[in-house]
């Protein structure tokens, strides 16, 4: 009689390094929180985070192309370091830049669209707004708004990822772990 493996045995190295290559996203989330998280003060300083996302998501609806979304997360990412190397106050061009992708999805057919994409023109609002009012509170307070709101979106996260509508499932994946993570984290520090 043959041996047959059995299905306890630890799985090969080249499986888990398929396991790993297949699951990048989350790979990808969990170092940037790491990196996100490694000088954090408060809590608050993930408000751009809060705010990317929802800008990006909607960005990415108003276009009506998901695999775009990696395309405006980069440039929002190197949009935020020239913003911060000219020294210009990056919540101005942030919140100007918000209001105008606004004013575009209203004009454009986004509100038309099935509900998971229109829905994006107000969470832009709702997260855009935790961001900004979670900066202007006290630290303990802010970090806790941050922190839900972080959760908040990793929920909407999971629901587009589920769905696979508006943005590309690798990006919702990796912005799911990326904020439950730090959303997570920001409420551990409040306790220590």
């Amino acid at each position: 009689m043959a041996d047959v493996p059995s299905s306890s045995a630890a799985p090969s190295p080249g499986r888990a390094l398929a396991f790993l290559a297949h699951r990048w996203p989350t790979l990808a989330g969990l170092a940037a929180a790491a990196f996100s998280v490694m000088d954090e003060q408060d809590g608050r300083g993930q408000a751009l985070v809060v705010f990317l996302a929802a800008l990006i998501y909607l960005g990415t609806a108003v276009v009506d192309r998901p695999g775009v979304v990696w395309i405006l997360f980069g440039a929002a990412v190197a949009g935020v370091t020239v913003v911060r190397v000219v020294g210009a106050e990056l919540w101005t061009v942030l919140v100007a830049g918000a209001v105008a992708v606004t004013v575009l999805s209203l004009v454009s057919d986004l509100p038309r669209r099935h509900r998971l994409a229109a829905v994006q023109i107000p969470l832009m609002v709702v997260f855009g707004a935790a961001a900004l009012v979670g900066l202007a509170l006290d630290p303990v307070l802010g970090a806790w708004l941050v922190a839900v709101a972080l959760i908040g979106h990793a929920v909407q996260d999971v629901i587009v990822w589920r769905a696979n509508k508006v943005v590309a499932r690798s990006l919702a994946e990796f912005c799911a772990v990326l904020d439950f993570t730090l959303g997570i984290a920001i409420i551990v520090l409040q306790f220590t």
